[in-house]
């Protein structure tokens, strides 16, 4: 089912199926990718309760055995529509024996969509609905057509940050998914702009983590683009498809994927929340259509 989310400015469409973003329309311009499996097949998953991937996808939360593939069990599971209006939708999903069979914990996940003006805040809720310890990290994966018009081309696009970041990046392995905490790479440092350019991703995605910048721009050379706030969030990923995919990926995360350096202990990993039963916990993020 889709949800249709509409202003005298834009148009936003929702997909009831894994609550995501299928849709970003402003000024008949669509901005969020419409997938294509020659490239990438998705628009805009949630990943929880993991970004990123397990060693070998598995891990033991809190002594419970966990087999999940990458980033979780929320974008492959059933969702229901808890709430609608005009200019807002909420989603649901709660723990079920056979998320449960992957991620044994009990947990209740709202996803809430809001377009006020040109901006769409994405609103993730975790409760915790058991009796013991909750362990989850969470993040967003909207990537957005690149380039916009038809007289650009994909190098005519940057990524600008709010500040200046001062050291270098991470990356995943590109087969395992896996990050080596102890390589980092300089195709961003001491600057807030990187320049996009296909061969920047054959190595897979920029993960630039523990962030002081909050603030990601993507635009082209005839000022469209997308900004791209992430207050909540502590990490960033940039990324693109390694065979020249016209999108790029600007992903909030708050960890990162699993790191060589870390144990398969579930809650020990980088940018864990851990809520205590009946807490819940919640993490925004905003796009705004330029």
């Amino acid at each position: 089912m889709t949800v249709t989310l509409k202003n005298e400015l834009c148009r936003v469409e929702c997909l009831q199926e894994g609550a995501m973003l299928h849709s970003l329309v402003k000024d008949e311009t669509e901005y969020l990718w419409q997938g294509d499996k020659n490239y990438w097949g998705g628009q805009a998953p949630v990943c929880f309760p993991i970004v990123g991937v397990l060693k070998n996808g598995k891990a033991k939360a809190f002594g419970k055995e966990c087999n999940m593939a990458r980033h979780g069990v929320a974008r492959i599971n059933p969702f229901d529509i808890k709430e609608q209006g005009e200019n807002f939708v909420t989603f649901v999903q709660s723990s079920t024996n056979e998320i449960k069979a992957q991620f044994p914990f009990d947990y209740s996940l709202e996803i809430k969509y809001t377009l006020n003006g040109n901006t769409v805040t994405t609103e993730y809720t975790v409760f915790n609905t058991g009796s013991g310890k909750l362990p989850f990290t969470i993040g967003g994966h909207p990537a957005f057509n690149c380039p916009l018009c038809d007289d650009e081309e994909f190098e005519d696009y940057f990524v600008k940050f709010d500040k200046v970041l001062t050291k270098k990046c991470l990356r995943p392995d590109v087969h395992t998914g896996l990050i080596d905490v102890s390589k980092r790479y300089s195709v961003l440092e001491n600057t807030d702009e990187i320049r996009m350019s296909h061969t920047l991703f054959v190595d897979d995605a920029m993960v630039f983590d523990n962030m002081e910048s909050k603030t990601a721009l993507l635009i082209g050379k005839n000022g469209k683009g997308v900004k791209m706030e992430f207050q909540d969030f502590d990490n960033i990923l940039v990324w693109s498809s390694a065979n020249g995919g016209p999108f790029v990926a600007l992903e909030p995360w708050t960890g990162i994927s699993t790191c060589l350096d870390e144990d398969e202990i579930f809650e020990n990993k980088r940018g864990m929340t851990v809520l205590e039963p009946n807490e819940q916990a919640s993490f925004k993020f905003k796009i705004t259509l330029i």
